[in-house]
Order: structure tokens, then C-alpha cells, then sequence
């Protein structure tokens, strides 16, 4: 068994996704020039050179990332490479939307680009970040975001469940700094900021999950053409319908992506192949999946590799 996974935001950096376009300009180089369009900005351009700060902003993050991913997953099967189940990474599960024919990647683009709105909508009214926790089972991360909630009555709360000892947590600034400290001078886990703008995956997305649920509306979800694991279930979608209840709930569930390793296991894949920029789910494959071979699109070397290997 063969997966194609996405990654998320935070993998976003300036240069993304260019050698892609220099090695198979006839394949990629009309998607960027027609997203440019559909976008009314130039996407290439921020992309090629930034400045980064203008990358880091949701509405042009979100859009970027999807892009990086989708324009890979073309080149990957122009070689001929089909996977056998997809799965995505917040963000990352609307590239794998579009891998599996639910919607077109225009919609897609579109999709991802009134996600960014919001979430940069919220992230203007609430001073909220995310940090990543290592070292600490979810139970105990669970019980420091209780006990700083009771504390504080502030919301912290967990966004992502990426490996058995690492989680992400989501929330107001003052209480992800509490928790923070708290968990770094009381225990030997370590913590890092992350560098995605606003508190996603948590209960302060609410008033941007409402926006989003109307505008889903607008399109007509496809069953999956090829198994799609959720991200928020870890469970395999039975259909389009399904999918699009579960992505309007997407911004305030936690991402379960510790449970999407194990159905991966369950699946019996044996490879993995990171479309996008970054190398994030690799390392969780490579740590979580012992024996399992990992390709990345954001390395030519690991990419024609896993195209041969195919």
C-alpha cells in the first residue's frame, strides 16, 4: 500500500515549490499562472520572493501551500505514481481532497482562500497562538490545558495530536505562554512557538467556523475516488457529504494525526510520499512507522526516487 500525504501551514518559505515548476514547467508552470488569476494576485511572485512576512499571511499561506502541494501531486502522476489511500494535515486534507477528485483543485484554491480570510479574521480580534509540546503523553498535556483554564479562565486547549509524545496546543497568548512555562520548568518537555498566525483547531475559531459552514454550501462534494482518511476521525470518509460536515467543524476539532498513523499501520502502507513543502510528516512517519519508506516532493533526489520506486 502506497499514501500520498499533504502537509499543513507552517511549512510555508520563500522559494517554495520553484523547482517543481523548472523541472516540469509544460505540467505546473499553467497552474500557477492560472491560480494568479482566479486569486487576483500573484501568487508565483510571493512565492518565488516573498517578502515572507506577505507569505506568513493566511489568505496568501493557505492558497500557497495548497498550490505547492497540488502542483507536486500533478508531477507525481505524470510519472505514473497513484496512490492507494491519501490522508492531510489540517490544511493538507484539501490537497488531499483534491488528490482524491472530491472537488477540482479550482475549488479547491478557492476553498483554501476563504479558510485563510477567516482565520485571519479571528486572528484581528483575539490575540491567541499555538506552540508545540514534545516530551509529554496527551493526558498530561490535557491536565496542564485543565489546570491553566481553571487558573486563568482562558482558553488553551490541544489542537494536534501528532505523535504519542507531541501535541500542539491552541489557544488565548497569555495562557499558551502559562502553559509553556509551566510545562518546561515543572517537567524536561520542550515547547516552540509555531509560526502559524491565530489559535486554529480550538473553540476561538467558533465565529469563523459559521462563515465557513455557509460557504461550503457553494460546492458540490464528490464521494472520494480514492480512500480519504480524515483528519479529524482518522476514520475513512464514506462520503462527500461526510467530508464536508467534518471540514466545517475542521477549524475548532483537534487534529488526530497520531490516530491517522495508526490507520496507516492498519492499512498495511508500506510507503509514504510527502507532497508539498516541508518534510514535518515524513519525520512522523519515519518515528511513528518504523520500516515504512518515505519520499518528499520538497527534495528532487527523495522525489525522483519515490517516482522510480513506484
Amino acid at each position: 500500500m502506497k499514501a500520498f500525504l499533504f502537509p499543513g501551514q507552517g511549512t510555508q518559505k520563500v522559494g517554495m515549490g520553484c523547482y517543481l515548476r523548472e523541472e516540469y514547467p509544460g505540467l505546473v508552470e499553467p497552474l500557477w499562472q492560472e491560480a494568479d488569476e482566479i486569486l487576483g494576485y500573484s501568487l508565483t511572485r510571493l512565492c518565488e520572493e516573498g517578502p515572507v512576512e506577505e507569505l506568513r499571511h493566511m489568505p496568501v499561506t493557505q492558497p500557497a501551500v495548497f498550490l505547492c502541494s497540488y502542483a507536486a501531486l500533478v508531477a507525481a502522476r505524470a510519472q505514473g505514481a497513484e496512490p492507494d489511500v491519501v490522508a492531510g494535515h489540517s490544511l493538507g486534507e484539501y490537497s488531499a481532497l483534491a488528490a482524491a477528485g472530491v472537488l477540482t483543485w479550482r475549488e479547491v484554491l478557492q476553498l483554501v482562500h476563504r479558510r485563510g480570510e477567516l482565520m485571519a479574521q479571528v486572528q484581528e480580534q483575539v490575540d491567541g497562538k499555538m506552540a508545540a509540546l514534545l516530551g509529554l503523553s496527551i493526558e498530561q498535556v490535557e491536565r496542564a490545558c485543565a489546570q491553566v483554564r481553571s487558573d486563568t479562565g482562558e482558553v488553551v486547549e490541544v489542537a494536534n495530536h501528532n505523535e504519542p509524545l507531541q501535541a500542539v496546543v491552541s489557544g488565548q497568548t497569555a495562557a499558551i505562554d502559562l502553559l509553556v512555562e509551566r510545562v518546561t520548568t515543572m517537567t524536561d518537555a520542550r515547547a516552540t512557538v509555531l509560526r502559524i498566525g491565530g489559535p486554529a483547531h480550538s473553540s476561538l475559531m467558533g465565529s469563523a467556523t459559521a462563515d465557513f459552514v455557509e460557504y461550503l454550501q457553494r460546492f458540490d462534494f464528490r464521494p472520494p475516488r480514492v480512500p480519504l482518511i480524515s483528519g479529524s476521525t482518522a476514520a475513512l470518509y464514506a462520503s462527500g457529504e461526510e467530508i464536508k460536515r467534518q471540514l466545517g467543524d475542521q477549524l475548532v476539532h483537534r487534529v488526530r494525526w497520531v490516530d491517522v498513523m495508526a490507520e496507516l499501520k492498519r492499512l498495511s502502507v508500506s510507503r509514504t510520499w510527502e507532497l508539498g513543502p516541508g518534510k514535518v510528516l515524513s519525520g512522523f512517519v519515519q518515528r511513528s512507522l518504523p520500516g515504512v519508506s518515505t519520499y518528499r516532493a520538497n527534495d528532487l533526489p527523495s522525489f525522483l526516487a519515490g517516482v522510480t520506486g513506484w
